[in-house]
């Protein structure tokens, strides 16, 4: 066996592939896809690097010999083009990440994703918005590849035929891709980092309630910031309940500044705001304050910090939008709907019944052995 990763510079791929190498050993080698500006990359930054828009060419070059498995981790345009000069007999598998699925194939599609339309903050809004076809088409002469639903389709299509294998956190990502290409596809849950690495020394801390209400975990856009406030405005809450909002990366320096005002304005003086990227380490320290976790993506997303608000015995409220959301329902998990949620819900920390089910399916489902047994299982010659 022999297994080509297919990374971005992404904040946990370092840790993914840390699993395949406990599980694999040798039998890893990794290509780096994108610009070759690393900010979360470090023991892999040696690898080759294939530059943007490069995929089909170094495809064409690249000696596929001897690989058994290629694992496309947070799926790009540039890694389709790549694989389509893969022999046939490579198994091919899509670890979804998210934003590859959801962003980038189904909202062309129809899915809805946004509360604020992330156009608002581009500085070519107007043109953007008026001249939609020209917009692109200028993109795409500057080497912008598939701008157009018809091309970006066209990849789709191609991928959701070429893989054998899903890897999912969320089995509605699967059935997603499986609708699309009209057929069924090996899929299997795998969340691949262990829960001892994400929690470190916070996994011996005891249940706590807090006094902070966490929203969203970055400034991306599919955070949904305003929608959650919208419907915050509408409970009657606690005076003495204060808010974190996690806008370390994503989104736009003028999207963080309207969110925080807006905030500001309706919770003066009782709100938090934080902007710089935070280490695993201190990230963790966070969640010792907070009481409850309102995450509320339309998509799958944040799932390694929805599951820290379950070992730790956060109240976690989500969009019944989500199907993260339906999924953990069916799981099993306590976890509430943001939009039927009163005031009284946010300031009553869980039962410690339903603390102690929801650590233990944390145990159950995301412990190490587990997440190595189901590679062994799936990843086989």
């Amino acid at each position: 066996m022999k297994i080509l990763h297919l990374i971005i510079d992404h904040q946990v791929i370092e840790r993914t592939l840390g699993v395949y190498e406990k599980v694999f050993g040798r039998c890893n080698d990794v290509l780096f896809l994108g610009s070759p500006v690393f900010k979360h990359l470090h023991k892999y930054k040696g690898s080759p690097v294939v530059l943007k828009n490069q995929g089909m060419k170094i495809g064409k070059k690249f000696d596929f010999s001897g690989y058994t498995h290629i694992i496309a981790h947070y799926l790009t345009m540039d890694m389709i083009d790549f694989i389509k000069s893969a022999p046939m007999n490579i198994h091919v598998c899509w670890e979804v990440y998210g934003a590859d699925l959801y962003n980038q194939f189904l909202v062309p599609n129809g899915f809805e994703l946004f509360y604020t339309d992330p156009i608002k903050y581009d500085k070519y809004r107007v043109f953007r918005r008026r001249l939609p076809f020209l917009f692109k088409l200028a993109l795409e002469i500057k080497g912008h590849k598939y701008q157009f639903d018809f091309q970006i389709n066209k990849q789709f299509n191609y991928i959701s035929q070429r893989i054998n294998s899903i890897q999912h956190g969320c089995y509605y990502d699967a059935a997603f891709i499986e609708q699309y290409a009209s057929k069924k596809i090996h899929s299997y849950e795998v969340f691949n980092y262990s829960l001892s690495e994400v929690l470190g020394n916070l996994k011996e801390t005891p249940f706590f309630d807090g006094d902070t209400i966490m929203v969203g975990n970055s400034a991306s856009y599919s955070n949904n910031h305003l929608y959650v406030l919208n419907l915050l405005k509408e409970m009657e809450l606690n005076n003495k309940l204060r808010f974190i909002l996690v806008m370390s990366y994503g989104g736009s320096k003028q999207y963080v500044s309207e969110v925080e005002n807006a905030y500001n304005s309706f919770f003066p003086q009782k709100v938090e705001v934080l902007t710089d990227y935070l280490p695993l380490r201190l990230y963790n320290r966070l969640f010792l304050s907070v009481k409850s976790m309102i995450m509320s993506a339309w998509r799958q997303e944040s799932i390694g910090t929805i599951i820290m608000g379950f070992y730790l015995g956060i109240k976690i409220f989500m969009s019944e939008k989500s199907p993260l959301y339906k999924w953990l329902v069916d799981c099993g998990f306590k976890v509430f709907a943001i939009e039927t949620a009163k005031g009284e819900d946010l300031d009553t920390p869980l039962l410690l019944k339903d603390k102690q089910q929801n650590r233990k399916l944390v145990l159950e489902r995301y412990n190490e052995e587990r997440i190595m047994r189901s590679l062994k299982e799936n990843i086989v010659d």
